[in-house]
C-alpha cells in the first residue's frame, strides 16, 4: 500500500522544514521513486529505521555524510534519482555543496 500524500507533505513541512513552494514536488518526486528504492523509504517513513540499499555505490548514510547538509528525504530522492540518471546525479554529487538546494535541511538566506 502506497503511503498517503497528504501524510507525507505534512511531514516533510513540519519535520524536514520544507518550503510550502516545493513541498508537492517532492511529494510527487517521491511517489515516482522505484519500487525497491520506495520500499525502503516507506519502511524508513513509518518505522525510524534505515533499511539501507546501495544504489551507483551510494547509501543513505554514505550520501549523508558526503553532503553534511542533506537530510534522509533528500538521501532517499537522491538514490532514485543515482538509479534513474546516475552520470548526471553523479556528477552533481562531486560538485561543491549546492546552496537552496530543496534537499537540504536548511535554506541559506
Amino acid at each position: 500500500m502506497m503511503l498517503n500524500n497528504t501524510v507525507i507533505r505534512e511531514r516533510l513541512i513540519d519535520d524536514f522544514d520544507c518550503k510550502e513552494s516545493q513541498v508537492d514536488g517532492v511529494v510527487a518526486k517521491i511517489s515516482r521513486m522505484a519500487p525497491d528504492i520506495y520500499a525502503a523509504f516507506e519502511s524508513w517513513f513509518n518505522t525510524g529505521v534505515v533499511k539501507e540499499i546501495e544504489v551507483e555505490g551510494y547509501t543513505v548514510a554514505s550520501l549523508r555524510a558526503k553532503k553534511r547538509n542533506m537530510n534522509i528525504v533528500g538521501a532517499y530522492l537522491t538514490l532514485d534519482w543515482l538509479r534513474r540518471e546516475p552520470d548526471k546525479a553523479k556528477f552533481a554529487l562531486s560538485q561543491p555543496e549546492i546552496l537552496n538546494s530543496v534537499i537540504t535541511k536548511k535554506v541559506v538566506k
